[in-house]
């Protein structure tokens, strides 16, 4: 677990303004954030878009291979890239960048919103769920959805491998992004919006916030109502899924859960469940019900061995993990161990930067879980 530089932006547009000026954007907070790089692969884990299945060892690699590229996060360090990154071809340097920044846009909506829930990419939705936009997946929108009881966050996560602005509090870009997402907000007038935009240099990583205020209360039309129904009837909650509450189970005609949020909790799932079905044995001291694979990160100039990372689904059922109390002994865990973890629902992401054998590693997981 590591530090960011956290800027916080509050975006207020003008009434019926057409573009972001600077004058629209105040700045609210300077300081450090927390960012676990385990939170942050396991995020990009549940959230990046395929075309097909997910594959679990094809995405433990693909992941394994951008966490080559960043050094050891320590608890109370920034978290940086390591000098290999230069030396990386374009795509891979977009890569890595675009894993930071969904990670470290996450982190933003946490401390904004309080613990996140479920977080999906627009283009991996159904597209029955996409239908319950305007315009279903066509146009510009903003990439992630982020699940909260009563409310969906739609997130933007830019990631550039340049300084963060000096001499001025936004760029041209960013406001021109920004204009393109607040058209969108005032088309649809259903999720709150905000944007990350992330820094990554060698000696430290930035990300500038910005939040727009929540969009006026729109009541679901006839035809809206009835996809929204269609949708709940086509992606029910699956076994092993925490029981429905009342408001989920009318999630329709309550006000006080957004049917949205329910929608994208049963994306999750099915997610979940297409990492179990293709999920390697169980990991060694962790046991089952947790199955897959520590698979190792080797240094790019070719040292001996630095880190492993594992990713892990539970085969038994979804849990609330990341408890105010768990992320406070992960913290611990990962300072005196050198262990980063992150959990919920039913992954798990453990980065070890001793490394220790598997089955060590396993039991120092298993305790720090429980």
């Amino acid at each position: 677990m590591g530090l960011v530089r956290f800027r916080h932006f509050d975006v207020t547009p003008r009434d019926r303004a057409r573009s972001i000026r600077p004058e629209d954007i105040t700045l609210r907070c300077d300081q450090p954030l927390e960012v676990s790089l385990a939170a942050t692969i396991r995020h990009n884990a549940l959230a990046v878009r395929y075309r097909g299945p997910k594959l679990m060892r094809l995405v433990t690699r693909e992941l394994a291979l951008a966490m080559t590229l960043f050094d050891r996060d320590r608890v109370g360090a920034p978290v940086t890239r390591n000098s290999a990154f230069a030396e990386c071809s374009p795509h891979i340097r977009r890569f890595t960048t675009e894993v930071v920044a969904l990670g470290t846009l996450t982190a933003a909506v946490e401390r904004a919103h309080g613990r996140a829930g479920h977080v999906a990419h627009f283009d991996a939705l159904p597209s029955d769920l996409q239908q319950l936009y305007a315009g279903g997946g066509r146009g510009i929108r903003p990439d992630l959805r982020f699940a909260f009881p009563g409310v969906v966050v739609a997130g933007e996560a830019r990631g550039r491998d340049a300084p963060a602005p000096k001499n001025t509090l936004t760029t041209a870009i960013q406001r021109r992004r920004l204009t393109e997402l607040l058209t969108w907000s005032r088309s649809q007038r259903a999720d709150q919006v905000c944007m990350g935009w992330t820094w990554v240099q060698p000696t430290g990583t930035t990300v500038d916030f910005f939040s727009f205020p929540p969009p006026a209360p729109a009541a679901l039309s006839g035809r809206a109502r009835t996809q929204v129904k269609a949708a709940l009837s086509a992606h029910p909650a699956g076994p092993g899924d925490a029981p429905p509450s009342p408001s989920d189970r009318d999630a329709v005609s309550t006000e006080e859960t957004n049917p949205r949020a329910v929608l994208l909790d049963r994306v999750t799932s099915e997610i979940e469940r297409q990492y179990l079905q293709t999920a390697p044995g169980p990991v060694p001291g962790l046991e089952l019900p947790w199955r897959g694979e520590w698979v190792d990160i080797p240094s790019p100039y070719g040292d001996a061995l630095t880190a492993r990372m594992l990713f892990a689904v539970n085969g038994a059922e979804r849990r609330t993990w990341r408890t105010v109390a768990a992320r406070h002994r992960w913290a611990q865990t990962a300072q005196e161990r050198a262990l980063d973890i992150d959990a919920d629902g039913r992954t798990l992401v453990a980065i070890d930067w001793e490394p220790r054998s598997p089955q060590l590693a396993g039991e120092e997981v298993r305790a720090a879980l429980f």
